[in-house]
């Protein structure tokens, strides 16, 4: 019934609904919920939607942190009712020269997921903003659509370190392990964000690949910590073998490991096993604490 009476769209006053559904006064906040449930329902009626999303669309260029979130959160509950609404001005960058209402459009692409977003998006991943670069990687990740691969690809060796590091972080939500030379370069990246969503690609990618990683210690040293930590989150009998396997590391890359080991029970084995009087004390110190 209610939005029987609103379908006639020059009796909504989107602005006033838009200030309520954005508000931060905690005495607002019963008016606040009715306005945010009120634009979802009209973002999703068939008379209705085209108005709304493209009122919400004219407000991305917002500098309000709290306007920004509470828009994202609209339209993930639209969901992929907004995306073409979106995309049709998604080229609008802003009144300034931080891009607001690309990024914002771009983010919430992301937010929406959806194959459908990702060559719209993936025109943005050779934009001369670096920041605009990222949230279209980041956006093209948060798809987890393997469709996406070729251009995430491009990424991964950009001069720019923030890109790089959201182009292995979209890598790192579909990577498989025909992506493991990708992931392994990653670790050996000059920044920390790079080599931290590298590693935790590998670590989606599962189990599987841990004889491949097992392999790989020692034959990097920036590697070798994100290896044998990668080793030690998979919860499986080889991380057993690992234990054992480790008196064949040399004794940095021993170090390493048992700065990364938390159990009790697995130190206290370890410093039966360890012969390096240096590292033995160590274990012992670590126990202690």
């Amino acid at each position: 019934m209610i939005l029987f009476l609103l379908t006639l769209h020059q009796d909504i006053d989107f602005n006033d609904l838009y200030n309520k559904a954005t508000t931060s006064l905690v005495q607002f906040h019963t008016e606040q919920e009715s306005a945010f449930a009120l634009f979802i329902d009209l973002g999703k009626d068939t008379l209705c939607a085209d108005t709304t999303i493209a009122f919400l669309v004219s407000k991305f260029d917002t500098k309000g942190g709290r306007e920004q979130h509470r828009m994202k959160d609209i339209f993930k509950e639209i969901g992929e009712y907004a995306i073409d609404g979106i995309v049709d001005k998604i080229a609008y960058r802003g009144s300034d020269q931080a891009a607001r209402s690309l990024k914002q459009s771009l983010w919430i692409l992301g937010e929406i997921g959806s194959d459908r977003i990702i060559e719209p998006v993936a025109r943005f991943i050779d934009d001369q903003q670096w920041s605009v670069r990222s949230s279209a990687y980041t956006a093209l990740g948060k798809t987890k659509s393997r469709k996406a691969l070729c251009f995430i690809i491009k990424g991964l060796n950009d001069p720019i370190e923030i890109v790089r590091k959201s182009a292995y972080f979209a890598l790192g939500q579909i990577a498989t392990s025909d992506e493991l030379d990708f992931l392994l370069d990653g670790l050996g990246d000059d920044f920390y964000g790079v080599r931290h969503a590298a590693m935790q690609g590998l670590i989606n990618i599962g189990p599987e690949i841990f004889p491949v990683l097992i392999d790989q210690v020692g034959k990097n040293d920036m590697r070798d910590y994100y290896l044998l930590k990668i080793l030690c989150e998979f919860e499986t009998p080889e991380r057993d073998v690992l234990i054992e396997q480790s008196l064949d590391f040399k004794p940095t890359e021993r170090r390493l490991f048992y700065e990364i080991i938390e159990d009790d029970a697995i130190l206290r084995k370890l410093v039966d096993q360890e012969s390096n009087l240096f590292l033995r004390n160590y274990l012992l110190e670590k126990i202690k604490k």
